[in-house]
């Protein structure tokens, strides 16, 4: 028996030499080095070569080191489509959603209902629909459906969080009773999916304030952050992945205006490691909001103030996407055509704005003024092959 090990979480595979190649007999962390370099697609063809690389390829060292040799220094996003219809031959055939990296160039395809929801965290996508609630690995286009929401109440949010100590993704979902859609104080119950888990249920987790979620959620190290309404006034809540519990972190003055995109929510997003509220002052001027952890009491600061007008001619963008790794701003327009799929990157340190052209292949045909959702900081992800 030969056994191999991985120096960083210790795993351990034993492999038989009368059966194994000498490409078994490699230390592990050489293997996962290996194998890292390969396209998505080659990643997939190796789990049928045997259950030792298909344990491997499954392996948490693998899935945190995958891929190797890319490059960091550059934005790293994903644009998703709705709506295309994909040629072929003559023919047209209506598909869902379609995904495009800008730095890997990876293309795929998934067949869902329509989205009203979606979240992206550590190179998976949530994406929610009523009481269902979908897994999408746009990497591969491969799509986990999760059992329906067990309620009769109303689902109003769901948000997507990871848990980096135990390695789990966990589905937050908060529904209300329809008698509490307009009250002060809503009726609202709270349901927890963890992806991988033996019971695979949603689970009711307690929850002692009284809240309505009114933005999208940001994961910030195993925390998922959102606005919410608080009987008068507005806060911003955390849940915590690992425990599953809530706080509420501070409140939202009224001079952050939380505006809203085309999906109707407002947006929070992750600046440099701390929660920020992006907020629009006029057609092309932005305000962004970070909250202050570090001082005793919590405050929201004014971070900085930009305006995107003197590119106005080149770039038809009116709205705030995101914010890149590298801290450079993600603006997009409201609609696109076929000829012309790009975001614009607007860098706040430099005063300057480039264009990212996002590649499309011709057999995809865009709808006239088709919307694009974007999700920062994409990485290609091994996950549900």
């Amino acid at each position: 028996m030969m056994i191999t090990r991985s120096k960083k979480n210790k795993t351990t595979f034993t492999t038989n030499p009368q059966t194994s190649s000498s490409f078994d007999g490699l230390p592990l962390d050489l293997v996962i080095e290996i194998l890292g370099r390969f396209p998505i697609k080659s990643i997939a063809r190796f789990l049928l070569v045997s259950k030792l690389w298909a344990t491997i390829i499954h392996s948490r060292d693998f899935i945190e080191s995958f891929p190797l040799g890319s490059c960091s220094s550059q934005p790293r996003f994903l644009i998703a489509f709705s709506g295309l219809d994909i040629k072929k031959g003559t023919h047209y055939a209506k598909e869902d959603w379609y995904f495009f990296s800008s730095s890997f160039l990876s293309r795929s395809s998934c067949s869902l209902p329509p989205v009203y929801r979606s979240h992206y965290v550590k190179g998976l996508l949530c994406i929610g629909s009523g009481r269902e609630q979908f897994i999408v690995n746009p990497t591969s286009g491969k799509s986990i459906a999760l059992p329906r929401v067990r309620t009769r109440r109303r689902t109003t949010k769901s948000f997507f969080g990871y848990d980096q100590v135990n390695d789990e993704y966990k589905v937050l979902c908060l529904t209300e009773a329809l008698s509490g859609l307009h009250a002060e104080e809503p009726s609202s119950q709270h349901q927890v999916f963890t992806l991988g888990a033996k019971k695979k249920s949603w689970r009711i987790v307690e929850c002692s304030i009284p809240h309505r979620p009114c933005s999208s959620g940001v994961c910030i190290d195993g925390f998922i952050y959102y606005a919410a309404k608080t009987g008068s006034q507005r806060s911003l809540m955390r849940f915590d992945s690992r425990s599953e519990e809530f706080h509420l972190i501070t409140r939202v003055p009224s001079e952050i205006v939380l505006s809203k995109d085309q999906y109707s929510h407002a947006m929070i997003i992750n600046y440099q490691g701390k929660v920020a509220i992006p907020t629009k002052t006029s057609t092309y001027t932005f305000d962004v909001w970070v909250m202050d952890q570090n001082a005793e009491e919590r405050k929201w600061l004014k971070k900085l103030t930009f305006s995107v007008e003197p590119w106005k001619s080149a770039c038809r963008f009116i709205y705030f996407k995101g914010i890149t790794q590298t801290g450079e701003f993600i603006m997009a327009p409201y609609s696109y055509d076929s000829e012309n799929v790009y975001v614009a990157l607007y860098n706040h340190y430099t005063d300057t704005l480039r264009k990212v052209k996002v590649q499309v292949s011709a057999d995809f045909n865009f709808k006239p003024n088709l919307p694009g959702i974007f999700f920062s900081d994409y990485i290609e992800c091994v996950r549900f092959l």
